[in-house]
């Protein structure tokens, strides 16, 4: 695991009051219709305090569909540096050759800050042996692992994490929903089980948001919204839960200034448009 003094005291003390949301998309989801770009998630960034958004590609079949997002995140990321940073969401099914070259060029390159298996999307457990490369990858980098969990079957399940997380023990790994509502419970045993998992409860329900907190401390759980409709919601889920000030401050934007290798943002959360 990184060593988080540095990112945390820069990004801290240097943006009071932030909220970074790790779980944003662009493009179209195959399974949903939703749609996303980069001027609909700023807008929804200055309604809502947002200052920075981690954001991936939604899942898509068209290996051309996916580079084309990949390349807007990386454009976006460009034009509002601090703003948006890139989750490569790339087919773990590739040829390792062909995923470390594509995965890296946005890494390398583009800046992203994170791999993603999107175990539903892709139709692919993370300990299943072809996605050994995905954290192969993130070890070789630095990076977190984000896995998207508890919808679309059995290989979304929290604990198909426990043994690439086990065997991969230095990296970060994120588990997106955690457990999405229905294995919030199994997301929480997984995390206590490798203290490298830390827990992204979009869609999660309040009642388990506070037993997250509560057994794995703020600092293992951290701010997600996946949908720009969403965010409000998850917003005031969290203050449903009545966190202490500390708490706050940790899941809103400590736990992911550790987890990531984000810069450091000069300006304080921005303020909320009326």
């Amino acid at each position: 695991m990184p060593d988080s003094s540095n990112v945390y005291n820069g990004y801290i003390e240097s943006s009071a009051g932030a909220l970074i949301d790790v779980h944003g998309h662009f493009g179209r989801s195959a399974a949903t219709g939703y749609t996303a770009d980069a001027d609909a998630l700023l807008a929804a960034m200055d309604r809502h305090g947002i200052t920075t958004t981690l954001v991936m590609p939604q899942p898509a079949t068209a290996r051309e569909t996916s580079e084309q997002v990949h390349a807007e995140i990386a454009d976006a990321a460009a034009r509002t540096p601090q703003r948006i940073a890139g989750i490569v969401n790339i087919d773990p099914r590739l040829p390792e050759a062909d995923y470390r070259r594509a995965a890296g060029v946005l890494l390398d390159e583009a800046g992203f800050v994170a791999v993603k298996i999107h175990t539903h999307g892709f139709q692919v457990a993370p300990d299943d042996p072809v996605c050994d490369k995905v954290f192969r990858l993130a070890a070789d980098r630095g990076v977190p692992v984000m896995i998207h969990t508890g919808l679309g079957g059995p290989h979304t399940l929290p604990h198909r994490v426990l043994a690439p997380a086990g065997r991969y023990r230095q990296v970060p790994t994120v588990l997106c929903h955690a457990g999405f509502g229905a294995f919030c419970g199994e997301a929480i045993e997984a995390a206590i089980d490798r203290p490298n998992i830390y827990l992204e409860p979009s869609w999660c329900p309040a009642f388990s948001v506070r037993q997250m907190v509560r057994r794995l401390g703020a600092h293992r759980v951290m701010f997600g919204s996946d949908h720009i409709e969403n965010i409000p919601v998850e917003l005031a889920k969290f203050e449903a839960v009545r966190l202490t000030p500390a708490e706050r401050r940790q899941v809103f934007a400590a736990t992911a200034a550790t987890v990531f290798p984000l810069t450091p943002v000069n300006d304080a959360r921005p303020e909320v448009s009326a």
